[in-house]
């Protein structure tokens, strides 16, 4: 099968890739206690960007401390921008572009690794985490829409050239998206136009 397009350049918006191979997000444990960038996840992605990807998407990257774990990167504390430079720099020196998933995990995560109670639309355990989460507030929820523009904003200043907002999986946006997981009664749960209300805020 001819690859006539593959190798040339191609657009996202205002950003030009030198061709159209992307490194999706895929998770290597491989940032540091505490979620902080390690020397060994920065040569991870720089070698993947001198062999030729035109972006690399770099792992899901925590927007607030109810979704930390001890070896997923953190965005949610300007800590962070430090590594997170490093990063984007090294991925851009090999010759790729550079872009961060922002994520949070709602109830399909396990609070022993974020030290918390869960959050999610609705007190309803993932059936494969089995952790009970807690109902979020209307507070919380408006600080964690907060939380993922605030953590867009770190991705701008540490020089990423994209950001990808996790929404699948069963993760917090998909969470609130599905009946089956969100049955609140606010304007966050009920309707299709009131379960993506979160969606769209973020």
């Amino acid at each position: 099968m001819p690859l006539n397009h593959l190798f040339s350049e191609a657009k996202i918006g205002s950003l030009t890739l030198k061709n159209r191979v992307v490194l999706p997000a895929m998770g290597t444990l491989y940032s540091d206690k505490g979620g902080f960038v390690s020397d060994k996840l920065i040569a991870y992605h720089a070698a993947r960007a001198a062999g030729g990807c035109g972006m690399n998407i770099v792992e899901i990257a925590a927007v607030h401390p109810t979704t930390k774990g001890p070896r997923n990167l953190g965005i949610y504390d300007d800590s962070f921008i430090p590594g997170l430079t490093r990063l984007a720099e090294s991925i851009n020196k090999a010759g790729g572009r550079a872009a961060i998933q922002l994520w949070h995990g709602g109830r399909q995560t396990y609070s022993r690794l974020t030290g918390r109670p869960l959050v999610a639309p609705s007190p309803i355990p993932c059936p494969f985490c089995k952790d009970m989460p807690e109902e979020l507030t209307g507070e919380l929820i408006e600080e964690i829409i907060e939380a993922f523009g605030d953590a867009a904003l770190r991705a701008r200043k540490a020089g990423f050239d994209a950001v990808e907002v996790h929404g699948a999986h069963g993760y917090l946006i998909a969470g609130f998206m599905s009946p089956y997981s969100n049955k609140r009664t606010d304007e966050y749960g009920g309707s299709l136009e009131n379960r993506a209300r979160f969606a769209l805020a973020v």
